[in-house]
């Protein structure tokens, strides 16, 4: 399927079935590493072994990707506000979840994001250790396998299943860590059950397509969360900040969760802000 973005001016049509299934060569090669690692459990050890086995991966995707659309930048590292909007680039994270795959534990998951001024319009989330892919198409709907996905049919996030993660660099954000604490000790309030599921962008995978009911974090994760929103949007849901301004890159918050569920579980998360 070709792709070309809503926007008036030319901008690149894409394969997107191609770039799905680069992402899942590139994911079998990864399974194959992770399945022939033992746990790495020294700090200076795991950053190495990730910047190796991450950056290999990255680097294969960066490379196919260039030589298929060579107009397309390639995102590497923190992008600035004003090159956050401008311009058509790639957003990559190769292993989301590098801590579980350097303790061999098979909960991670690759992501792939293109944005166009600023917008997510194209993304692929893929869980390689269990062969699902979930893509998103700006306007064209969300996918699960080739299968179109809706999020949830709730109302509210009472009695829901839901999720959170800890803030990235959580020590560096003081105020992020607190947030999340105390929101965490709200929501536990109201809900059947809270969980971290590990990778953030497979998290907001599984409320696009219903596992779960909703998730929120604070902390500026955008390389991980910006793909996700665009996947809840397409599959009906809402993605904001906490405190319900639009979500964007460099948010430093996001609550994401069918319509119903985010407006109760803001009111909830705002209320914590408040306090």
């Amino acid at each position: 399927m070709a792709f070309i973005d809503r926007k008036e001016k030319t901008m690149t049509a894409i394969d997107t079935e191609g770039v799905l299934e680069l992402m899942r060569d590139v994911g079998a090669g990864l399974c194959e590493t992770f399945w022939q690692s033992e746990p790495v459990v020294e700090v200076d050890e795991m950053w190495a072994a990730f910047h190796r086995v991450d950056g290999a991966a990255s680097d294969l995707l960066r490379q196919a990707l260039a030589a298929r659309y060579p107009d397309i930048a390639w995102a590497d590292g923190e992008l600035s506000e004003a090159h956050a909007k401008s311009g058509e680039y790639w957003i990559c994270d190769a292993i989301d979840g590098a801590v579980q795959f350097l303790r061999t534990i098979p909960n991670w998951c690759m992501s792939l994001t293109l944005m166009r001024e600023g917008v997510a319009v194209f993304t692929a989330i893929y869980d390689a250790m269990h062969d699902e892919m979930f893509h998103a198409l700006w306007g064209h709907g969300a996918f699960y396998n080739g299968k179109a996905i809706r999020v949830s049919k709730r109302q509210d996030h009472y009695m829901g299943i839901v999720a959170s993660s800890q803030p990235p660099f959580a020590t560096r954000h003081g105020s992020a860590m607190q947030k999340a604490g105390e929101s965490l000790s709200a929501m536990l309030r109201d809900v059947a059950a809270a969980r971290n599921l590990g990778p953030t962008s497979l998290q907001l995978a599984y409320v696009a397509c219903g596992r779960l009911d909703a998730f929120w974090q604070y902390g500026e994760d955008g390389y991980n969360c910006i793909g996700g929103s665009l996947l809840i949007r397409e599959a009906g849901g809402v993605t904001t900040q906490a405190d319900g301004q639009p979500y964007h890159l460099t948010s430093a918050s996001i609550a994401a969760a069918p319509p119903g569920v985010h407006a109760s579980m803001l009111q909830r998360l705002q209320g914590v802000a408040a306090a």
